[in-house]
């Protein structure tokens, strides 16, 4: 492939995020977040599956644009864990959900060092086989292993509720019950006594999907959504458009610091990013898939250095609150963005790189508990989820912005990743205070 194949690859996969993280949010409130949990992993893992066998080019766009939809559904996981858990502990418990991204950001380069280097190759008349496909297939294994587990929990508690179902609720419940006390003893609770709920009539799917957008926009909580989806395509436009380039600029620092070794390095990075010229790619039929191990190298220690902030941000949520939190993980995402006009090494640019993704891939975590946190059980599924579509339209824009200003203009996108950021760490003082800190 091309870097303009490549290029529409990544795009595929990001549209496809795009639409699904909006249609996900609808389904979850209507008709489930178990629901649309089981439903958005089982489309993300075949479809991840059928492009480790695709042997044509658009049938593997189309893979990965199906991918994209359905891995877009995880955002659900969020309020569906926050339902089952009380006021007090609910932040704590949302925080940690850094911890597992954080984990696997380190498995998945682990595993591909042990997949990717090897050379076996299966053929079959046009059939081909090789390391990346394999690569494939167990990078499909986790969504589909999450949808079967899924199936054997029950629904989320306060969605049943909500939609006046108390009898399916009481089942949950018993569920719970029997769970956290390992026990066979009958659950206390027979009945549930509450307010008459308004029975919701039989909708076409996009009636439903756009009365429920217009209903969170109109609603008490509109001006809460719309400070969120800023800050959601703001923090996540700066996110997509830094981590993107910190593999080419190391690119671009080895190859200067190669070419010119033996020389004192005072060069900065955009004049390095001038002088390193992208010829095009020479087709000649053959594909250069080797990698160098620093690759991998890189990204595992940029997973290492997102550990701290995994532990320090729910052990300590419950006392200094999650805007504090998400104050300096955007404040100070921002200022290693700024950084990287004054870097002169490959080791700056790497260490930069493993700073920003801690702090900039917590604070877009965190955005999705503080939803979970201002949001009623009637709006959270889609409030949570038209953040993300914001969010995906922010990856988007910070492709472009890249891939234009890079070579000539490189001032450009730092300059935009560091104001959207500090534009979000002062967004989120205007949001209200959630959990047991607002009750102080």
């Amino acid at each position: 492939m091309t870097s303009v194949h490549k290029g529409l690859l990544n795009g595929a996969t990001m549209i496809g995020m795009f639409s699904g993280s909006f249609i996900w949010g609808y389904i979850s409130d209507s008709r489930g977040r178990r629901y649309a949990l089981i439903f958005s992993m089982l489309i993300d893992g075949s479809f991840n599956l059928l492009s480790s066998v695709s042997q044509i080019y658009p049938v593997l766009i189309i893979c990965r644009l199906m991918s994209g939809f359905g891995v877009s559904g995880a955002t659900v996981l969020y309020s569906y864990l926050g339902e089952f858990v009380n006021t007090k502990y609910r932040e704590k418990f949302l925080c940690w959900m850094e911890m597992f991204w954080t984990i696997g950001i380190i498995i998945l380069p682990c595993l591909a060092w042990l997949v990717m280097p090897q050379t076996f190759r299966i053929e079959y008349g046009f059939f081909l086989f090789r390391s990346w496909n394999l690569f494939t297939i167990i990078s499909a294994l986790p969504s589909l292993i999450l949808a079967f587990l899924l199936m054997k929990l029950p629904e989320s508690p306060k969605f049943l509720l909500a939609k006046g179902k108390y009898n399916e609720t009481i089942e949950c419940l018993k569920f719970v019950h029997r769970w956290n006390n390992n026990t066979d003893v009958k659950f206390p609770v027979t009945s549930i006594v509450a307010p008459d709920y308004v029975q919701e009539l039989n909708k076409g799917f996009l009636v439903g999907l756009y009365e429920s957008t217009i209903g969170l926009f109109t609603s008490k909580f509109k001006y809460v959504a719309i400070i969120t989806c800023i800050i959601q395509f703001c923090s996540t436009t700066s996110y997509y458009m830094l981590m993107l380039w910190f593999p080419e600029l190391m690119n671009r620092f080895l190859w200067y610091e190669t070419l010119y070794t033996g020389f004192p390095n005072m060069t900065t990075m955009c004049d390095i990013v001038s002088l390193y010229k992208v010829e095009p790619d020479d087709i000649d039929g053959k594909c250069n898939d080797d990698i160098d191990e620093s690759v991998y190298m890189n990204i595992v220690i940029i997973g290492f250095a997102c550990i701290p902030t995994s532990l320090i941000v729910p052990l300590f949520v419950n006392k200094l609150g999650i805007r504090f939190f998400l104050g300096v993980c955007f404040f100070g995402s921002g200022v290693s963005a700024a950084c990287l006009y004054v870097i002169t090494s490959s080791h700056s640019n790497l260490m930069l790189s493993a700073v920003f993704e801690s702090l900039s891939s917590a604070g877009i975590s965190l955005m999705y508990c503080i939803a979970v946190e201002l949001f009623p059980t009637e709006y959270r599924g889609m409030a949570v989820s038209i953040g993300s579509t914001f969010g995906k339209i922010g990856a988007l824009l910070g492709n472009v912005v890249v891939g234009v200003f890079i070579d000539e203009y490189c001032t450009v996108p730092i300059v935009v990743a560091c104001s959207f950021l500090i534009i979000s760490g002062l967004l989120v003082y205007t949001l209200p205070k959630t959990g047991i800190t607002s009750t102080k």
